[in-house]
């Protein structure tokens, strides 16, 4: 009998009408390590893998369908970071400032910021 059910993440996919600028905030402000690449004739796009999930940023024009909508947020993305001082000391040198100070969460505590494309991103400490 076949599974019914989901297995796993696999893929995180972001539509951006400015990759560049997109890739620069999770590069340079989350420390992903983002590489360029280009093939089938589309646009620069970026990526790498995260753990077990592969991280892709597009270019919102190269893929069929309706541009991605940008109302409220259907989907956060949250990262961890194993102190979160030491990232906040990296956001102010990027002269960035969270949407608040950090908050507490049942067994995390987070802070919210905006990307280039106004999605949220949380950054949390892990989960215990």
């Amino acid at each position: 009998m076949a599974q019914s059910k989901v297995d796993g993440l696999a893929v995180v996919l972001l539509l951006s009408d400015d990759p560049d600028r997109t890739a620069a905030f999770y590069r340079d402000v989350l420390g992903l390590d983002l590489v360029a690449e280009q093939h089938d004739g589309r646009h620069t796009h970026y990526a790498c893998t995260t753990g077990a999930i592969y991280f892709t940023i597009q270019y919102a024009g190269d893929l069929a369908g309706r541009p991605p909508a940008h109302g409220p947020d259907s989907l956060q993305l949250c990262f961890t970071v194993p102190a979160l001082d030491a990232f906040l000391q990296g956001l102010a040198r990027h002269s960035l400032t969270p949407l608040h100070p950090p908050r507490r969460f049942e067994h995390t505590t987070y802070v919210t910021l905006r990307d280039p494309d106004a999605r949220t991103v949380r950054v949390m400490t892990p989960w215990k």
